[in-house]
């Protein structure tokens, strides 16, 4: 293996744990409950993240789409009786799928995901959680 490989492994390996130690903190919003926005206040990324509809403002060229889904049974608090009795959007849940999101387009190269988007579904016992956007490299590649 030559040692540029192995220097990659190691970043992103480095990056992969500093990733997952900085997504420890709880987040809530000024009424106590968790929040519904996908992008945390003063969150910090090493890439670019932009929204649906968010422009970039340089131009770029496509890598990629990326995409994390994630399907996770109601919780105990969530139903009554056999029935949903609200819905799970949990701000931890949102930030662990950006989280790996971001892990994969890092791991493709990217300075950045574009049009990220964000579903939430639910069925009588679980609920499914999507995110995805395309991973890019800034630059026009001729």
């Amino acid at each position: 293996m030559n040692i540029h490989k192995r220097i990659t492994q190691f970043t992103l390996y480095i990056f992969t744990f500093t990733l997952f130690i900085s997504c420890a903190r709880p987040v809530s919003t000024s009424n106590g409950g968790l929040g519904i926005p996908i992008k945390l206040a003063n969150a910090e990324y090493p890439i670019d993240v932009f929204y649906e509809n968010q422009p970039t403002g340089r131009p770029y060229t496509a890598l990629g789409l990326v995409k994390v889904e994630k399907e996770v049974p109601l919780s105990n608090q969530q139903t009554k009786d056999g029935r949903m009795i609200y819905r799970g959007n949990d701000e931890g849940q949102k930030r662990a799928l950006l989280d790996q999101l971001i892990i994969r387009g890092v791991s493709m190269g990217a300075h950045a995901l574009v049009n990220v988007r964000y579903k939430y579904y639910t069925a009588k016992d679980y609920q499914g959680f999507i995110m995805e956007g395309t991973a890019v490299k800034y630059g026009n590649q001729n």
